[in-house]
């Protein structure tokens, strides 16, 4: 009779000697736990490896350990084999140490003392750094060497900044930048769908006609994986009174007055379920490098909703270091509300089915299988 394993728990179990992950480990962590809780024990980005670049090595001339110079190959074939199991190297942004200057840095090259090894003498000594900042913001700079960085097909000149699903190629070697669920649908054998990005419009709302037809033409599983990161979903309206401070601004937020006797909860509306703001990370410059989501009626919020008892600048949307959201009010006129507990000035983490009470408006946080089954009506 097998024993079986015993779970997974804490990041020491997933990492082996060298800090690179535990691929056996990680890849039985995916395939057993649900998404969200593998966020929550992963907790930080990755470097995933992805294939080997077919090319032509062209040896040192003098020291025998300098590094090759490398010419891919012009025809890449899209599903080339991984020579030494390369999809297998993962490696970790994480450090138990304090950033310095704000950032945690990772040195990647060739040699022991680089935080990421690549032990291939296409891949310079230390080839490269990459900068994590807050927010899960990367910059990669490159440190020279006989052979380019390669961003997306094009060569690295100096730095930049990098986003999830970037392709990053080392001397022969070529990666991937993923989040947590990004690894975990990678695991699980379910390959990347268009970007969410593509189908959110300039607030923040996602297109709910393109969101349905993907649902309704692909399992919950492929949907999850367009997704990757739960969403805010108008669910229902409270009824009341707004009024205004007379003499005061006319754009002024109204003050909202619940009507008790219509009950505790609020009244659904079905196109309400339209209204869905996915709750990612800006692509933001370095200039405006504020964190998190805002939530508001005034246009520059990342999620503008426009109602009259929803503030300017209503609440914010942080992330937290393992994959935790929570909702923070900004000191707004009417509030903010989780599960009918109104929030002092200390954040609020939210949880897959909470109801979040903006202004008139309820909302209902929904993980990505949560908002499949919404948007197709199955049941879980």
């Amino acid at each position: 009779m097998n024993t079986p394993e015993p779970p997974i728990t804490g990041l020491s179990g997933l990492l082996d000697e060298g800090g690179r992950l535990d691929y056996q480990a990680v890849l039985r962590l995916a395939t057993t736990t649900p998404e969200q809780d593998f966020i929550r024990q992963l907790g930080h980005w990755v470097l995933a490896g992805d294939r080997v670049v077919r090319g032509k090595i062209i040896p040192a001339t003098s020291e025998v350990f300098e590094t090759v110079r490398f010419e891919p190959a012009a025809n890449q074939p899209l599903h080339a084999p991984l020579p030494g199991n390369l999809a297998e190297v993962i490696y970790l942004f994480h450090k138990p140490t304090p950033p310095v200057d704000g950032a945690h840095s990772f040195t990647l090259g060739r040699t022991d003392e680089n935080d990421f090894i690549m032990p291939d003498y296409a891949v310079s000594r230390t080839q490269a750094v990459i900068h994590v900042f807050r927010g899960n913001r990367f910059r990669i700079r490159c440190l020279g060497g006989s052979n380019p960085i390669h961003v997306n097909g094009a060569p690295l000149t100096r730095e930049q900044l990098l986003r999830e699903g970037d392709v990053i190629e080392f001397g022969r070697f070529r990666f991937l930048l993923l989040a947590p669920s990004g690894l975990y649908f990678r695991l699980k054998g379910i390959h990347a769908q268009p970007r969410i990005r593509q189908l959110i419009n300039s607030l923040g709302q996602a297109d709910y006609k393109a969101l349905k037809d993907y649902a309704e033409k692909h399992n919950v599983d492929i949907f999850s994986q367009l997704m990757r990161y739960p969403s805010l979903v108008g669910s229902g309206v409270f009824r009341g009174y707004a009024s205004r401070t007379p003499g005061t601004d006319p754009d002024a937020t109204h003050a909202f007055l619940r009507d008790l006797s219509e009950g505790p909860d609020a009244v659904p509306f079905k196109v309400l379920g339209r209204s869905i703001f996915p709750l990612i990370q800006p692509e933001r410059s370095e200039e405006n490098n504020r964190e998190g989501l805002t939530i508001g009626r005034a246009v520059e919020n990342d999620l503008v909703m426009s109602d009259d008892a929803i503030s300017n600048h209503h609440a914010c949307i942080l992330f937290g270091a393992t994959g935790q959201y929570f909702i923070q009010d900004l000191q707004s006129t009417n509030g903010v509300f989780v599960n009918g507990h109104e929030l002092n000035r200390e954040p609020c983490e939210l949880f897959d089915n909470d109801k979040v009470k903006i202004g008139r408006h309820e909302f209902t946080m929904m993980f990505p299988s949560n908002l499949f089954y919404h948007l197709t009506g199955a049941r879980f």
